[in-house]
């Protein structure tokens, strides 16, 4: 704890803000990898073809429709959405299940945009540390000359310290926010293509 502290007296003042943006960045990737743990833990592929088992045009997909209501994934509810609307055209039950996934796609998404922040904040914030560090060498200079180099060092040092510790931190927000960025879009895919999957199977349509 006491080499911490040292560490954050030795950046300056805006280490304490950058120390926020960290604690925030590690926030958001515990929590989105929860998130993303929870939505990935039935096999998109797998549970369609569940569906499909469960699925009889006789009693309209009912059982099919509570097969799915004790698996809480957005797939789940996608296709619980086009389950409903089994006995209408192609068309409508895309329609159903692309109005389903917009309601899913802004929680896959939430977050994401802080994380986004950061990764711009987080080095201007270090910037800001090398300036006001620079600017205490200078005026150390100004005001006893270069006879007294270990201020002067000292001032070079808050600079260098809060630089780092700004693009440490946009780097570590930087990898996560294309992970999960990365995570979104390959979901959005699934999302689509087993839609089609689960449409083509409903109306017997041959794409």
């Amino acid at each position: 704890m006491g080499s911490v502290m040292q560490f954050l007296h030795q950046g300056g003042w805006v280490m304490w803000p950058l120390l926020i943006l960290f604690v925030l960045t590690v926030g958001i990737v515990i929590e989105r990898s929860i998130t993303f743990r929870r939505m990935f833990s039935i096999d998109p592929e797998e549970l369609l073809e569940e569906v499909k088992a469960a699925y009889t045009k006789e009693d309209g997909g009912k059982k099919a429709i509570a097969m799915l209501a004790d698996v809480k994934t957005p797939f789940a509810r996608i296709y619980t959405r086009g389950l409903k609307n089994a006995s209408k055209p192609a068309d409508n039950i895309d329609l159903a299940m692309s109005q389903e996934a917009g309601n899913e796609i802004p929680t896959m998404e939430n977050y994401l945009p802080g994380l986004k922040t950061i990764i711009g904040i987080a080095p201007l914030l270090g910037l800001l540390g090398t300036i006001a560090g620079m600017i205490i060498s200078f005026k150390e200079v100004a005001a006893h000359g270069l006879s007294s180099p270990t201020a002067v060092m000292s001032g070079v040092s808050e600079a260098l310290v809060s630089t780092a510790t700004g693009i440490g931190i946009a780097i570590v927000a930087l990898i996560f926010y294309n992970y999960f960025a990365s995570l979104v879009k390959k979901t959005i895919e699934d999302i689509e293509y087993y839609g089609a999957e689960l449409t083509n199977f409903l109306t017997e349509r041959v794409v």
